[in-house]
């Protein structure tokens, strides 16, 4: 008897099986990489945000570490927010740390990789006040605080992040020491951090804009904005001769 020849599927029927396949495959794939970058990026990620508001700094060996490990990750699940922000922080890192040891275009060359990384977050998730936080340090550190991606980045900051003590502090810093380059909107949402800050942490908020020289202008300019509500700046400016008084405040 003639053996029987068995038909092979039409190729329609073929191509939806292998798409079926990737289908089902895809999602394993993409957890076991998201698994992967984690146990990359996880102890790093960590180790960087106990150093976040710490004057500790890092040695040499450590950085190389924690930067092979997130750059690990990065690549196994580029674009995670994360990630990107960590790798822009290693750049700040090596800017205050190792700053001694770096050339001008060096210096240069890391203040634009975490202006880039931190843009590239923040893109990922916009609503996050450090990684507008970070954008406007990495702008005031290349001398870009006239531009208005700087008052930008720092109005963000300060709408994204007004109860944060540490982005407060931040915004009253850079902002009072740049005031007159702000945008009119920057100026207008650095006061609004500013009556937050006298409320929230009044010592700090004082010292800070007084390191900066800034009360003057400050209180000159929070008289013309009446729209805002403003106690603890307008008492404060009230008083005679109050940056000689910080300590009494």
């Amino acid at each position: 008897m003639p053996k029987t020849r068995q038909q092979r599927p039409p190729p329609l029927v073929i191509a939806l099986a292998i798409v079926l396949a990737l289908l089902l495959t895809w999602p394993a794939s993409i957890a076991l990489r998201n698994g992967l970058a984690g146990i990359y990026a996880r102890p790093a990620i960590d180790y960087l945000e106990q150093k976040r508001f710490s004057t500790d700094t890092v040695s040499e060996a450590q950085w190389q570490a924690i930067d092979h490990s997130v750059t690990q990750a990065d690549r196994l699940m580029p674009g995670n927010p994360q990630y990107l922000e960590a790798l822009g922080r290693l750049h700040q890192i090596k800017l205050s740390a190792f700053a001694d040891d770096l050339s001008i275009e060096e210096m240069d060359a890391h203040a634009k990789a975490a202006s880039e990384y931190f843009f590239r977050a923040m893109e990922n998730r916009p609503t996050w006040p450090y990684y507008w936080g970070n954008l406007a340090l990495e702008h005031y550190r290349l001398g870009n605080f006239g531009t208005d991606d700087y008052s930008q980045a720092l109005s963000n900051a300060s709408r994204f992040g007004p109860w944060k003590n540490d982005t407060q502090r931040l915004v009253m810093d850079l902002g009072s020491e740049t005031w007159e380059f702000l945008s009119p909107g920057a100026q207008r949402e650095f006061i609004l951090n500013l009556e937050r800050a006298l409320h929230r942490q009044p010592q700090n908020a004082l010292q800070i804009v007084s390191d900066n020289g800034a009360w003057p202008r400050l209180c000159a300019a929070s008289k013309a904005l009446l729209d805002i509500t403003q106690p603890h700046l307008r008492a404060l400016c009230a008083q005679d001769r109050f940056a000689e008084k910080v300590d009494q405040y």
